[in-house]
């Protein structure tokens, strides 16, 4: 077995009673994961700390002895390293252990590698490991564009990664945008259901790769843009680009570079299809166009543009009870100030007639969900007024004329 380490040593290295503390505490989990693989008790490693604990030469015994338990091992579902740096000899001993293991789970975190060992490290495990489902290299900040680039590939052209985290990773020394840029423009990315890419500094500069790979349609879940650099602009266009999106259910866009005026402008955009220009004529939202809500974003819950009290997309339901929610919400409120019947020949002039049946049944079907005091007046006024008595007429002279085919 390894040899242990005198708490006189961290402390002549520097360390106070905290920290010696915590160097302790590494060797012990270091331990404890070995002992888990030799007994087949562990389905993998993972080695975290509470406070950081830099590389040292007097752990590289502990890291061989968890090397082999690990080449030993059949299979195991998790690989994971937090705020604990491993030098370069290390990284590559432990990945000639794990090559062709199934990992599934695989984290990088908080390791401030002196240099690209980390990405190499992480390249190569991504290349044995074909399983691979969720992967994170955050709290990590590259060295060079173009390893950030290289490990963004990686993940691309990676077979089964369904989730990626980059949080904090993009920032420093290298070209923030190109890794961005290639994850969202790159090839490969059907199997991204979740990308994380918070406190990154990101500035498109006008750049449309974002609403552009949205607008596509992608099987992406979520997206987390917390933190970021993104303007009213970049907000727009992924509003209108989501217009076309069914899949994504959660935008984060909380900590950007958002005006309360970009704020509302996308808003109105992603969730009712009401664009700038017909913003700018509105003096109240219940005035839009019933084909412009129908047509809006109806799966997307989106963080970081509205208040608590702000109607959004609810996750939970479907894109088609959101979007009867939004109808109803909209004829209830004019009905309330006695303007359906105006707006809705506008809207449907031609096809109201056949429409009728449909409006009445979303609004007897979310009235009853959302406990609407209105309901049954709104469904007398729509009755009474919007083309029901056309419909009567019809269905009677069709009636009549039945009647005489019948009697001949």
């Amino acid at each position: 077995s390894a040899p242990d380490v005198p708490r006189s040593h961290w402390l002549e290295q520097g360390y106070d009673e905290e920290d010696a503390e915590e160097a302790k505490n590494l060797i012990q989990s270091i331990k404890d994961n070995t002992y888990g693989l030799r007994s087949d008790d562990g389905d993998g490693v993972e080695i975290s700390c509470e406070t950081f604990v830099p590389s040292d030469r007097v752990l590289t015994p502990h890291w061989k002895q968890l090397a082999n338990a690990i080449q030993l091992s059949e299979r195991f579902r998790t690989l994971n390293f937090y705020n604990v740096q491993l030098d370069e000899h290390t990284l590559q001993r432990i990945e000639r252990s794990v090559r062709q293991k199934g990992i599934v789970e695989f984290y990088l975190d908080s390791n401030q590698f002196r240099g690209g060992e980390g990405v190499r490290f992480a390249i190569d495990v991504l290349k044995s490991n074909r399983t691979v489902d969720r992967f994170s290299l955050s709290e990590n900040s590259f060295h060079t564009t173009e390893d950030a680039c290289n490990l963004v590939d990686a993940v691309l052209e990676h077979p089964s990664i369904s989730e990626v985290s980059f949080k904090s990773s993009f920032r420093e020394g290298i070209t923030t945008y190109s890794p961005v840029k290639r994850l969202f423009c790159g090839f490969g990315t059907d199997t991204l259901l979740d990308i994380y890419l918070s406190f990154n500094g990101i500035k498109t500069n006008g750049d449309r790769c974002i609403p552009d790979f949205l607008s596509a349609n992608p099987p992406l879940e979520r997206l987390i843009l917390w933190g970021n650099q993104l303007t009213d602009d970049d907000a727009l266009n992924i509003a209108v680009a989501l217009q076309s999106n069914t899949y994504l259910g959660y935008l984060d866009l909380e900590n950007n570079a958002l005006t309360e005026e970009g704020k509302r402008t996308m808003y109105h955009q992603a969730m009712f299809g009401i664009s700038p220009s017909d913003l700018s004529t509105l003096q109240l939202v219940y005035e839009a166009n019933l084909n412009s809500v129908s047509g809006a974003n109806h799966t997307c819950q989106i963080w970081g543009i509205g208040g608590l009290k702000t109607f959004m997309n609810n996750g939970d339901n479907s894109a088609k009870w959101n979007r009867g929610r939004k109808l109803f919400c909209l004829l209830a409120q004019r009905h309330r100030d006695d303007r359906n019947m105006t707006q809705l020949e506008s809207e449907f002039s031609q096809d109201g007639m056949g429409l009728v049946p449909h409006v009445l049944a979303c609004i007897n079907s979310y009235a009853t969900h959302d406990k609407a005091k209105c309901h049954l007046s709104l469904l007398f006024e729509l009755a009474r007024d919007w083309k029901t008595p056309e419909m009567y007429q019809l269905h009677t002279a069709q009636v009549f004329r039945h009647s005489l085919s019948s009697s001949k």
